[in-house]
């Protein structure tokens, strides 16, 4: 039996799912949320610190014994490689959630924006009268054409 080819590090496919100790397979891809990842992170940490137990704690006298070291120091570095592809993931996902929030918030100061001007153009109407505020209505079109561009012109809604 020849010994195995000594691997470069981009000849190594990328880790694409991840096993558990309970023996669930979870695809990095199908994680949908940043806790969601913590927590399969978190499992992740508990198998790889189980293996390390579990090697440091084994009988070596025997052929079998040392065919499950083997096998189990390969399952740990399979697992030690995951970690960094499931915490790119972890953050990806972070910074998405965390844009997505912000632009809600954006999006709700835009809705309490708009709120405020259309209730100061209709005091504004109250105040100065259907011709006048047809006056400053044109006015404005003429200032600015480019927000007006959608053909609107007949004064304020």
């Amino acid at each position: 039996m020849s010994p195995a080819p000594i691997l470069h590090p981009r000849d190594i496919p990328a880790v694409t799912s991840i096993l558990l100790r309970d023996g669930r397979e979870v695809r990095i891809d199908d994680i949908t949320t940043a806790e969601q990842g913590r927590l399969v992170l978190a499992e992740l940490d508990g198998t790889i610190l189980a293996i390390e137990d579990q090697i440091a704690h084994s009988d070596q006298t025997t052929p079998e014994a040392q065919d499950w070291r083997v096998r189990a120091e390969r399952a740990l570095k399979v697992k030690r490689r995951s970690r960094p592809t499931l915490q790119a993931r972890i953050g990806t996902l972070g910074r998405a959630e965390k844009a997505a929030a912000h632009a809600a918030v954006l999006g709700q100061k835009a809705v309490q924006v708009d709120a405020k001007r259309q209730a100061f153009v209709h005091a504004a109407y109250e105040m100065v009268g259907h011709e006048v505020c047809t006056e400053i209505w044109a006015r404005a079109a003429e200032l600015k054409p480019e927000v007006f561009a959608n053909g609107v012109a007949g004064g304020p809604a």
